[in-house]
């Protein structure tokens, strides 16, 4: 794991337990997936734009063309990913969570049906619903 993957998952990890808030970009007070991935990145200096006023359940791909649309983000192979990378979850019909890799099998992420911030293992269902995987990089 690079010193840029390590800080990833340091800034992600601290952020536990912060409650999961809709839109929320704040740490210890309200997170969402993607507020998680933003304020980790961002702290481990990659260039993240972030996109506001979004429903709760992103459709027609737009979840996924945010992240495509990262400056400080490319696209790798799901084999290849590991912790500090971004992963992106399709619970229903579409794509529509993301979450940062703490290692190959486990997931630090804000999840709503949980109420916060948690870090936990990947189980074969949650595996199978990982649809893709960015790698940060910081821009020169």
């Amino acid at each position: 794991m690079t010193e840029l993957q390590q800080r990833i998952v340091a800034v992600a990890r601290a952020c536990m337990d912060t409650p999961f808030r809709h839109q929320g970009r704040l740490p210890g007070v309200g997170l969402d997936c993607a507020g998680l991935c933003i304020v980790a990145l961002r702290a481990a200096g990659v260039g993240m734009r972030d996109v506001k006023a979004y429903g709760r359940v992103p459709n027609e791909g737009r979840l996924q063309q945010a992240i495509d649309a990262q400056p400080g983000l490319r696209r790798i192979a799901l084999a290849d990913a590991g912790a500090g990378d971004v992963v992106l979850i399709r619970f229903g019909s579409e794509p529509s969570h993301v979450g940062i890799l703490s290692a190959s099998d486990c997931i630090i992420h804000a999840y709503e049906r949980i109420g916060r911030v948690v870090e936990h293992r990947i189980d074969a269902t949650l595996q199978l619903q990982i649809v893709a995987a960015w790698r940060a990089q910081v821009q020169a």
